[in-house]
């Protein structure tokens, strides 16, 4: 069993396709693509805690649970696109934030990395942001000793806590890696 986090899937959402320059012709392209790769990666024995922005759902919560459904999902920390379902209304836990350990790192998980404590000497791991800002909110920002999950710097699949903390060992102090492929070019991971 391995567990992964993802955020900012915003299946169903025709505008994301423009807004973050997201390679799909319509939202049902996007969506299957992501669904596919989801599960390229992720097995029924693994967790999957999505960080939010499962769908684009400010009703009642049911566009998220049916997406959460199908990609499996474990656990979502809400984000600002999921503001219509609250804990108690999902198959699944439904917070604000949590806190995950692994591999010697301890990690702050939230959909926006402002909401993260003050006092926190962890590493947070967020979305939100997408790719619009790369210099602020890369993939890795060793600096802030951030990891912004968001499919967008992942080629649209989830990643492992394994895997962010391989590549955390492999990163130089104030390493600023923009998505997977940065990862993949300038690290031995």
């Amino acid at each position: 069993m391995s567990r992964f986090v993802v955020s900012d899937h915003h299946f169903g959402h025709a505008n994301i396709i423009e807004y973050c320059d997201r390679p799909f012709n319509s939202p049902g392209e996007m969506d299957t693509v992501m669904l596919n790769r989801h599960f390229e990666v992720v097995s029924t024995d693994d967790v999957v805690i999505h960080l939010g922005d499962v769908a684009m759902d400010m009703q009642d919560g049911r566009e998220t649970v049916e997406r959460m459904d199908a990609l499996g999902g474990d656990l979502l920390v809400q984000g600002n696109h999921d503001v219509g379902l609250s804990d108690g209304q999902a198959p699944f836990p439904v917070v604000d934030s949590c806190v995950l350990s692994h591999n010697g790192y301890t990690f702050y998980c939230t959909h926006r990395p402002e909401h993260g404590p003050d006092n926190w000497d962890g590493w947070v791991l967020h979305g939100h942001h997408h790719n619009n800002d790369l210099q602020q909110y890369p993939l890795i920002n060793s600096e802030r000793k951030r990891v912004n999950v968001g499919v967008d710097l992942l080629n649209f699949r989830p990643i492992s806590l394994t895997t962010i903390t391989s590549i955390l060992d492999a990163c130089p102090p104030d390493s600023h890696l923009t998505d997977i492929d940065a990862v993949t070019d300038e690290l031995d991971v």
